[in-house]
């Protein structure tokens, strides 16, 4: 399923386009999601990037080389990437009882990499950020 992302390379969207392009009703989640990375995970600061043609504009938090995770902006939701070692797969798996469906699956699919694991992870209501949270706290230093 393709979803619809801000893929124009040449505009840079603003913060109105992207409250549009998410919508009122997942809005308040995308908010919530930016106010604990930046109270719980204060060294790492957003920025604005153009990942690629296929996913577009996202908002990505690191500090220094090391990254938090990937907001990717889209129609009526937006997507996570959470890129985890095997250190933090391994602590994902521990509670994996604790996340939703949705993510459940994803940690139970084979890993394409050779080490850790990428996660996309669709977020559209709190129950999705309830999962999306405590896969951060693994990544925690």
């Amino acid at each position: 399923m393709a979803y619809e992302r801000l893929l124009d390379r040449d505009q840079q969207p603003d913060q109105a386009l992207i409250e549009k392009t998410i919508g009122r009703e997942v809005l308040p989640v995308w908010q919530d999601v930016q106010m604990y990375i930046e109270k719980e995970f204060p060294a790492y600061s957003p920025e604005l990037i153009y990942y690629n043609t296929q996913h577009g504009w996202a908002l990505r938090y690191r500090k220094d080389t090391q990254q938090l995770c990937t907001l990717f902006p889209e129609r009526r939701a937006f997507s996570a990437l959470v890129v985890l070692s095997p250190e933090e797969e391994q602590l994902a798996q521990e509670k994996i009882n604790y996340f939703n469906g949705k993510i459940r699956e994803l940690l139970n699919r084979p890993s394409s990499l050779p080490q850790g694991r990428w996660l996309w992870i669709r977020i559209e209501d709190h129950t999705d950020f309830v999962g999306l949270r405590l896969l951060l706290e693994n990544k925690a230093d």
